[in-house]
């Protein structure tokens, strides 16, 4: 009960604004045939999907969005370039033990690069300032009273 009071209020202000904005469309075009919105959710799988996910012989599994298909083909090509570079192993204290293993075990390469950026500029004070800050230093009397 209190997760779906929860939910009431986490979603009042969307559903208040979807109703007002249904309301208005309605009111704007009385003689527009609305459809009944529809869930985007799949149909429940029958009882011989679930005891066959595959698709049936002769049927092609849906296509693969090209996007999807690049994806996938540029992350084997990294995956096999990491995998066939060399690690770097901790060299062990005893020579007839060898090495000890690789250095970082459980490290898997990223495929974010460094962002790169330029150097902070070096800011050169003007003359004023500088002239401001020799004539603060050479003053007597600024030094603290003991």
């Amino acid at each position: 009960m209190t997760d779906r009071q929860a939910w009431e209020h986490a979603t009042a202000d969307t559903r208040h604004l979807a109703i007002a904005a249904d309301a208005e469309l309605r009111r704007r075009h009385p003689s527009r045939k609305i459809e009944p919105l529809r869930s985007a959710e799949p149909a429940p799988a029958s009882d011989t999907q679930r005891e066959h996910p595959h698709p049936a012989p002769g049927r092609q599994p849906a296509p693969t969005a090209p996007w999807i298909r690049a994806l996938v083909l540029r992350h084997q090509a990294s995956r096999a370039e990491f995998d066939g570079s060399p690690q770097l192993t901790t060299p062990g204290g005893d020579p007839t033990w060898g090495d000890l293993g690789k250095v970082f075990p459980g490290r898997h390469a990223s495929g974010n690069a460094p962002i790169l950026q330029p150097p902070i500029p070096e800011i050169i004070p003007s003359e004023r300032i500088l002239q401001l800050a020799a004539e603060h230093d050479t003053e007597p009397g600024h030094e603290a009273a003991d």
